[in-house]
């Protein structure tokens, strides 16, 4: 037997933080690449700056509808700094 399926290891509970882990680097990534900081951006989002950092570190996951905001913020970042406010 498959070691995962011998343990029934849940990724989504016992480990949180692999989930998003791609989706936390790339915010990080770009939001530097912007030379913006966490509260600058957590603004331009409507959010506020502890769930930005939560999201960076991967602890907590985006709703359906701010992941799509961030989706479009790594796409597109100046568009959602010029537009949003």
């Amino acid at each position: 037997m498959h070691l995962l399926q011998q343990h029934h290891i849940n990724f989504n509970h016992d480990f949180p933080y692999i989930v998003n882990l791609t989706l936390a680097q790339e915010i990080i990534r770009v939001r530097k690449k912007m030379n913006i900081s966490q509260q600058q951006l957590a603004s331009k989002l409507g959010i506020s700056p502890k769930t930005l950092e939560s999201w960076e570190r991967g602890v907590r996951h985006p709703s359906s509808a701010a992941q799509a905001l961030l989706k479009l913020f790594l796409k597109s970042p100046q568009f959602v700094l010029d537009n949003l406010s």
